[in-house]
């Protein structure tokens, strides 16, 4: 059989402390049924003052590489995707990788939001099949409790912190398809940081950096271009919709989950359709694979199974692809 990229194994890392609705709403001023109603989230995963996204990112690909039997000597390249790296360099793929072993490979990061990981996975697919890289390691990490407002009700329910880790490498199964991606830059106040560093270092006195969003735009933005995306992704690939067994959409509210799949017409039990947002937020740039992860280690889809993934975030920026269903390792 011919060989091409696919993923090998799923390496994931939640945090242990778990972070209940009931310990969060009498901050934002709401009760427990305000949030369920409004994102689907119950609980989350916050890091711990020793966690950061380069220990969370390093113990996510660790997992991976023991599960798959891999020497972290044979990756060629680290890709880490993030957007809560608190530092712009040196680059935090380039640390993952010396931590992990590896002999010398390039490294880098993607700033692209919470599809950052679906944009790594594209970049690691077009690496291993142009005979650039034999195996690399796709990695998103995320620690948003830094990066959110304490009372704010617009992203504070709604995000966790996580890392997931991709081992992408040339195998007869487990293919990756054609990446689709894009961005609407005419959109790009939707999800922010406000004020800048820049505006903040001229004025230390007044309003601290945080992640801004304009929920309900996204929200109207997510589920009417959302399942065009995903058509588009199907059709990349050379598959109908109706051929897709798993659907891993972007973590980022169970409402937009639901519509999305609603309007594909894959609500009710015809796909399976990750839902870890209840359990672990919206972990952007790690969701997709904890959301993987999650699908395998409970049973509801297996590896083998077609798999068709989107994330949006940040940008607006999205990516995509058809994919095999990976084994997972057991979680961190």
């Amino acid at each position: 059989m011919p060989e091409h990229a696919g993923i090998s194994m799923i390496g994931s890392y939640r945090p242990e402390r778990v972070v209940t609705n009931e310990e969060i709403a009498p901050e934002l001023g709401v009760d427990e049924d305000w949030i369920i109603t409004r994102t689907g989230i119950r609980e989350r995963r916050f890091a711990g003052k020793h966690e950061t996204v380069l220990s969370m990112a390093t113990v996510a690909a660790h997992a991976a590489l023991k599960a798959a039997d891999m020497d972290a000597r044979e990756i060629d390249v680290v890709i880490l995707a993030t957007s809560t790296l608190l530092f712009q360099t040196p680059s935090g793929a380039a640390i993952v990788a010396a931590e992990l072993g590896c002999h010398r490979p390039a490294a880098f990061d993607i700033s692209a939001g919470c599809s950052g990981y679906a944009h790594g996975i594209g970049q690691a697919a077009a690496l291993v099949n142009a005979g650039q890289a034999e195996n690399v390691l796709v990695i998103g990490s995320e620690k948003l409790s830094n990066n959110v407002e304490p009372g704010d009700r617009s992203v504070l329910p709604i995000f966790g912190d996580g890392a997931g880790a991709a081992i992408v490498t040339r195998t007869t199964g487990g293919q990756i398809h054609r990446t689709v991606w894009g961005s609407v830059g005419e959109y790009s106040d939707m999800i922010r940081q406000e004020p800048s560093w820049e505006q903040f270092r001229a004025e230390p006195e007044g309003p601290v950096p945080y992640l801004r969003m304009n929920g309900t735009e996204v929200f109207r933005w997510a589920t009417s271009v959302v399942p065009d995306i995903v058509t588009e992704i199907a059709a990349a690939a050379g598959v109908g919709l109706d051929e897709i067994e798993v659907f891993v959409p972007h973590q980022a509210n169970l409402r937009i989950i639901d519509a999305v799949s609603r309007r594909l017409g894959w609500h009710g039990g015809s796909v399976v359709v990750a839902d870890d947002v209840r359990r672990a937020g919206n972990t952007s740039a790690a969701a997709l694979p904890l959301a993987i992860e999650d699908l395998v280690a409970s049973g509801r889809a297996t590896p083998g199974q077609l798999a068709l993934q989107v994330s949006f975030g940040a940008g607006l920026s999205y990516a995509g692809q058809v994919f095999e269903m990976p084994p997972v390792a057991e979680a961190a």
